[in-house]
């Protein structure tokens, strides 16, 4: 070997050629700025948004449930209290009108009652009236006494004239008593006279200057008067006129 050969260099470690498919990433490198006692971390990459737009819309379609929901329940609320208003008002209405009506009936049926009650009391009136009425005509065919107290009452209402009496009676009556008439009442006996227009029970006692009106009409009609009433003594006669 010559001084003027030199051994074959051997090849740097580090000047290797590394080949593309040993390089996993490169990235450049830069120094930061030093600071004594404080290393300024480098800046933080900016966050891409983690919601995608699938949640997005998601979100939005829950808020508008949510709004729906929140408006569907305040109308419903204000809706049925506005409705339980309405109902309440027509109760009240209601309730007040059946009042007015039933005292108007209460009313009414009062009125009917009462004149019921008086309706019944007249015909029970009138009832009794028309029994009275059959027992003095039975009371007139069998006893004609009290004819002379009659017609003694009528003859003392003509006393102080002086003047001479005539007394109708009905020809039976006058038949039956006229003898006892006669008897009783002596020389101031009136002059009897018999008249078919005269019920029988009953007598009229005529003077010049009066008349005393004992028919048994007239004191029917003065004896039921005194009750409020106003009935026929011969209803039967009063129908046929």
């Amino acid at each position: 070997m010559t001084a003027s050969s030199k051994p074959p260099a051997k090849p740097s470690p580090h000047s290797r050629f590394i080949p593309r498919e040993e390089i996993a990433a490169v990235a450049a490198w830069s120094f930061s700025a030093m600071d004594v006692g404080h290393a300024t971390p480098p800046p933080a990459p900016a966050e891409a948004d983690p919601t995608p737009a699938a949640d997005l819309e998601q979100l939005l379609q829950a808020a508008r449930e949510q709004a729906y929901a929140e408006g569907f329940q305040q109308g419903h609320d204000a809706g049925s209290q506005e409705t339980r208003d309405a109902l309440e008002a027509t109760v009240r209405r209601s309730a007040e009108e059946t009042a007015v009506r039933m005292g108007q009936l209460l009313h009414s049926m009062g009125d009917q009652l009462i004149a019921s009650e008086q309706r019944i009391a007249r015909q029970i009136l009138e009832l009794s009236c028309d029994l009275a009425r059959q027992v003095v005509r039975q009371e007139l065919k069998v006893n004609t006494r009290h004819l002379r107290a009659v017609i003694g009452e009528a003859l003392e209402q003509m006393v102080e004239d002086g003047l001479p009496a005539t007394v109708r009676m009905h020809p039976q009556d006058l038949a039956l008593m006229k003898g006892a008439l006669i008897e009783t009442l002596g020389e101031s006996a009136p002059e009897l006279v018999a008249d078919a227009d005269i019920s029988p029970g009953g007598c009229l006692v005529q003077s010049p200057s009066s008349v005393v009106d004992a028919t048994i009409e007239k004191r029917w009609a003065r004896a039921i008067g005194n009750l409020g009433l106003s009935l026929e003594w011969n209803p039967e006669e009063a129908r046929d006129d």
